[in-house]
């Protein structure tokens, strides 16, 4: 038979509560349960509300010229009814805070719900003290403030609750065994280049580093757009399994897995990657759409941070040596893509995350325009990378510049590329 704790959880499975409400409804259980009682009554709702003064509920109690604990013996002889189930109590809350234009449900809308003629346990007592359901709720939304209106009033013992909460990410967020995988690959092939045993395969073990830290820092890049997009309200990314960091539900995965991969291997470029469908006209404004083009790029940054903090380590320590040369040579390989990477995606060229952080700003007409002509944008940079001198050289002479801040010699990443070479 399920317990009073389980009655709970499953009552307010899908209502946004506040600290404040949980606390009480938790404290209710153990009320319920001290009567011998496996199912919660409103009366042992309104109990809980008196064993935490400074709630709004109480706060409003108080301002309307009640005492609580004057009112707790009415509700006492009256009986704990169980009429009406606790389900039945949050949803009238949860109609009350929508009511009022409130996010969650608080206490003084568990208070508000106890005033329901559908919750005789409590109302009866309640309005026999002189406490109505009219009362408290035009005291809600009128203020605290004489001749203030309620929605001009910051300082309302409401105001917290007109404001959007962030959004849960409990039972969104995930970790796909596909990603375990592959961090699991890249741990052991780091293993077996400090360890070198079969010196024949050190351009496997080197490709196995650097492509599986390379498809795990893409797999971040894209969680990060993927998680503040979510936050910022497009829920549909949770549900395409964009936050489990899985390169395998990424729209595309020839075009951003396979492809970038192929070209780090011939031409040690490395290609932006992996891509998320984010639902730009769910977000709640232009700066949400900008944060979501910045996450990516901050997921690259965090990776090539853990890089540039082990070299620092390794650095001051005098770690790298001739046993160990050959898994420096591909980390260091491995930053120098991050640090390529960085750069790339933060070019304000269509198509790309610089271009996204600007584009909710630009007019309409500049960015429908830059949507159709964003494939053909980045094989333009591309081009210029190849076949551009001039271009070529500054933008390697930016991304080793970063590397050098993050103390990663240039010759290991070099010791690195020849390490990937099988001739």
């Amino acid at each position: 038979m399920p317990d009073a704790t389980t009655e709970l959880d499953r009552a307010s499975a899908d209502i946004a509560l506040t600290r404040d409400a949980r606390e009480i409804l938790e404290r209710a259980v153990k009320v319920a349960s001290a009567r011998g009682s496996l199912q919660v009554a409103p009366a042992d709702v309104f109990n809980a509300t008196l064993q935490l003064p400074g709630s709004l509920a109480d706060t409003e109690i108080h301002a309307l010229g009640f005492d609580p604990k004057s009112i707790a013996p009415l509700i006492e002889s009256n009986g704990a009814a169980t009429s009406p189930s606790l389900r039945h109590l949050l949803v009238n809350a949860n109609r009350e805070a929508q009511v009022l234009g409130h996010y969650q449900v608080d206490s003084i809308h568990l208070l508000l719900a106890m005033l329901y003629s559908d919750s005789p346990s409590t109302s009866v007592p309640l309005q026999k003290a002189g406490l109505t359901l009219y009362d408290l709720r035009r005291h809600v939304q009128t203020g605290s403030r004489a001749g203030v209106p309620s929605y001009r009033d910051p300082t309302r013992p409401d105001a917290a609750l007109r404001r959007r909460p962030w959004p849960s990410l409990r039972g969104v967020l995930g970790i796909s065994p596909v990603f375990i995988a592959i961090v699991a690959a890249t741990a052991a092939a780091g293993a077996l280049l400090w360890l070198n045993p079969v010196p024949r395969y050190l351009p496997v073990w080197t490709i196995l580093f650097v492509v599986g830290g390379w498809i795990t820092s893409l797999c971040i890049h894209e969680f990060g757009h993927a998680v503040v997009a979510y936050l910022g309200g497009d829920r549909a990314v949770a549900s395409a399994g964009y936050l489990t960091l899985n390169p395998l539900r990424y729209t595309n995965v020839s075009m951003s897995l396979v492809l970038p991969i192929v070209f780090l291997l011939l031409g040690g470029i490395a290609l932006p990657g992996g891509a998320v469908y984010i639902n730009h006209s769910a977000l709640r404004t232009r700066g949400w759409s900008s944060a979501v083009a910045v996450a990516g790029p901050v997921g690259t940054l965090v990776c090539g941070l853990v890089i540039a903090a082990v070299f620092s380590i390794a650095n001051q320590a005098s770690w790298i040596g001739p046993h160990n040369v050959n898994f420096f040579g591909a980390l260091a390989l491995l930053g120098f893509f991050m640090a390529m990477a960085a750069v790339l995606n933060l070019l304000p060229v269509p198509g790309l995350d610089g271009f996204g952080i600007i584009r909710p700003w630009l007019p309409y007409s500049v960015q429908y325009a830059a949507m159709r002509f964003s494939l053909l944008a980045i094989y333009a940079v591309f081009a210029l990378l190849w076949f551009v001198a001039p271009v070529r050289s500054a933008f390697y002479h930016a991304v080793l510049q970063l590397t050098a801040l993050a103390n990663i010699d240039q010759a290991l990443i070099i010791f690195g590329q020849l390490n990937m070479r099988f001739l």
